[in-house]
């Protein structure tokens, strides 16, 4: 499938600021699933730093503003080609050993019923890819998805509580049942074109991997139901959603923040 995808982030300052340092993971690197045919990622202000992949193979830039400034706009627009993988991922630049990613963080930290909910998820056959698709139809069954039900500060623990999220919250679930299950799991952040839950953020999406011996890393999309095909597009990892977010950052000065986010995807005719 060809897609393009355009993506405007802006951040606006009700006072303004006296500068700011970012780092980005808007540019996906080429998988598997995934061959870039154009890509470019646009910055209203600042001076650019330093470009580079890490371990895992996200592309990060980082950029540096120190004038008075009272928004900051990101502009991405790509053209990819994408195939169906069956969920399975693979990048040569990939190096980060997958049993890092049994670590917690503050957002995948699980607690009783997460622990219960991934034990009532393992299969009788002891297989950790069946147990994997079970734990995706549970959590797509027990967390309803609502769109501002939580925010970037919520835990996998309390949106499993409340039953409700967005794709964030069923993604930080999956992979915190998965690491008390011994699974390696990691957050991953992209695009999906015609996502079946409307948001505000429509093509802006976020599922989990799971690590598989003499497999490899398998998707699953609990928002969805299913693991990921030709409709997504991967962009970066990392332990959890702050780890992958696309854009990270410290202000200086003192301001309410206001973020808007407008994505758009598209298939598009396929090209020579």
């Amino acid at each position: 499938m060809f897609l393009s995808v355009k993506h405007k982030t802006k951040y606006e300052y009700a006072e303004q600021i006296s500068g700011v340092v970012q780092s980005t993971r808007l540019t996906p690197s080429n998988y598997n699933g995934l061959k870039i045919i154009s890509w470019d990622v646009q910055r209203s202000i600042g001076i650019n730093g330093l470009t580079y992949k890490d371990s895992a193979g996200n592309i990060i830039n980082t950029y540096s503003n120190y004038d008075d400034i009272s928004n900051i706009e990101f502009l991405v627009s790509g053209e990819v080609e994408t195939f169906d993988t069956n969920g399975i991922y693979s990048s040569e630049i990939d190096k980060t050993n997958p049993y890092s990613y049994l670590r917690n963080t503050n957002l995948t930290e699980p607690d009783t019923e997460i622990k219960d909910l991934a034990l009532s998820s393992q299969t009788k056959s002891d297989d950790k890819i069946e147990t994997g698709h079970e734990l995706l139809s549970n959590i797509a069954n027990l967390v309803q998805y609502i769109p501002y039900a939580t925010n970037t500060f919520t835990t996998a623990a309390e949106a499993l509580k409340q039953k409700k999220g967005v794709c964030q919250d069923q993604a930080h679930i999956m992979i915190s049942a998965a690491r008390f299950l011994g699974i390696p799991a990691r957050y991953i952040n992209g695009y999906m074109h015609n996502n079946m839950n409307s948001s505000e953020f429509q093509s802006t999406h976020a599922w989990a991997e799971l690590y598989f011996q003499n497999l490899g890393w398998v998707g699953f999309d609990p928002t969805n139901r299913c693991s990921p095909d030709e409709r997504y597009i991967r962009v970066s990892s990392g332990l959890d959603a702050n780890y992958a977010a696309p854009v990270k950052g410290i202000i200086f000065g003192t301001s309410t923040e206001k973020l808007k986010i407008k994505v758009e995807t598209q298939q598009i005719n396929s090209q020579q």
